[in-house]
């Protein structure tokens, strides 16, 4: 190279030389240069120099990760994958999206339009980058699927009750994710072996039959003092969520009719119920446990009081959820404990659960009414109620057990005690009819404790027994 050379024609000349190539020019060049050498031994000097008179560094403040997010270089986004995203399950896959990830759904079975529909308001954005057919007899179908998206799964989560079974085989198949296994599955989805699940661990469980004939059914009922005054049982399908198809009855003619409604019918998810299962009836105060476990951890991140009444002609019927926490924390403390030990009887060591627990007036004690390896359901309304009062929210818990561990691992076992409060009011409709509208809505709107609305309107029918559907 000579000095005559242009500054185009010397960049062109060097463009094809590799880094190690370049690196050896320019020590080549220095040394048949002595003006260079000097210039070279002259910068050494000086940066020796100011190193020396600079003050050392201030020591950094502990930087907690902010995203445990794939590091793979080839650009493809990070996804969750939520098996059955419904009711909660959209929520829960809604601020996932809006934590930067692409949402995969599962469906564990072919849903109705109906049903596939019924997203809450707030998910109105919601956007599914692929979908998941789940075959059960050849889960491998699935997981093939998965693997060949062009999207980096950090998490495999289930949205709601249907999809538990599922999430447990799927996860298992796949491998490398969290998973509760499929060996104690049909335990936690169906209510009859978990209450003897949770009477093996020595517990308080319900007293309870699996009945296949009214037969059965009759004979149990008359065995819990059902013609005694007073006296009631309770018969509800094996699988399902909430109050679908729950009933208490206080007379065995009542409970023949209930006991063949059940049977003959599907629950909310399009199962068939196969038998019915009988139970006594708990008096006491109802309360939710929700918790979030990571590794047989478990955090209990909210309890409940259920406010449940008889109305309509039907025995279970919401009118309200409260955000509960005792004078003491006495009762939340037993309520945890408890529950967290029904978890370990259950094999729930992984996700979400959504446990109904009965404080018994007589034995004073926690008994366990039924619990759900899934987040609390409702369409995710709870969010919005606890949110801003404890920092954060079983769903979001969820998402940060995936995406900053950290924080799961910082809350505490139980919530600790807060200020402020959250109350859940369901409006009862005790007319059947067509809703034209609803006055005073304006007033509503313009309180300061207004947050937002969700509404539709539909036509209320009824049974014989007057029970809206």
């Amino acid at each position: 190279m000579t000095g005559s050379t242009s500054q185009p024609a010397l960049s062109a000349r060097l463009a094809p030389l590799s880094a190690a190539q370049l690196r050896a020019l320019i020590v080549n060049a220095s040394e048949a240069s002595p003006l260079a050498r000097a210039a070279i031994e002259q910068a050494s000097l000086a940066a020796i120099k100011a190193a020396e008179t600079e003050p050392p560094p201030a020591p950094r403040a502990f930087l907690p990760l902010a995203k445990a997010r794939s590091t793979a270089p080839d650009g493809r986004s990070d996804a969750i994958v939520v098996v059955d995203p419904l009711s909660s399950g959209a929520t829960l896959a809604d601020l996932a999206q809006k934590r930067g990830f692409l949402i995969v759904r599962v469906l564990s079975r072919a849903f109705s339009d109906e049903l596939m529909a019924c997203l809450p308001a707030g998910c109105s954005a919601l956007r599914w980058h692929a979908t998941v057919a789940w075959d059960a007899d050849h889960p491998e179908k699935a997981v093939e699927a998965l693997r060949g998206l062009d999207c980096h799964l950090l998490g495999i989560l289930v949205g709601c009750e249907c999809g538990v079974e599922c999430h447990d085989a799927l996860t298992t198949a796949f491998g490398g994710f969290p998973s509760n296994g499929v060996e104690r599955s049909l335990t936690r989805r169906d209510k009859h072996p978990m209450g003897e699940a949770v009477r093996t661990a020595g517990l308080r469980a319900v007293k309870q039959k699996l009945c296949a004939t009214w037969a059965e059914a009759e004979a149990f009922c008359v065995e819990l003092g059902l013609r005694n005054e007073g006296a009631r049982c309770v018969l509800k399908p094996c699988k399902s969520a909430g109050t679908d198809g729950v009933y208490m009855v206080d007379s065995l003619i009542e409970c023949r009719q209930r006991f063949d409604e059940i049977a003959s019918s599907e629950n909310v998810f399009g199962e068939d119920n196969a038998a019915v299962l009988v139970q006594e009836f708990m008096r006491g105060t109802e309360y939710v446990v929700d918790s979030v476990s990571v590794e047989g951890v478990h955090k209990c991140v909210a309890i409940w009081r259920y406010d449940k009444r008889p109305c309509n002609g039907a025995g279970f019927v919401y009118f309200a959820m409260e955000l509960f926490q005792s004078d003491g924390g006495d009762r939340e403390e037993a309520l945890v404990d408890y529950v967290h030990q029904v978890l370990d009887a259950l094999g729930c060591r992984h996700g979400p659960s959504h446990a109904e627990v009965m404080w018994l007036d007589g034995d004073d004690e926690p008994c366990l009414v039924e619990v759900g390896c899934r987040p609390h359901g409702g369409e995710g309304t709870f969010v919005d109620m606890v949110q801003p009062i404890m920092g954060h929210s079983q769903l979001s818990v969820m998402l940060d057990a995936v995406e900053r561990p950290y924080r799961f691992h910082r809350l505490p076992k139980r919530p600790p005690r807060f200020s402020g409060g959250a109350f859940e009011v369901c409006l009862v409709a005790h007319e059947a009819g067509t809703l034209k509208g609803l006055p005073g809505l304006d007033a509503i709107r313009a309180l300061p404790s207004y947050l937002s609305e969700e509404s539709a309107r539909r036509r209320l029918e009824r049974e014989g027994s007057g029970r809206p559907r």
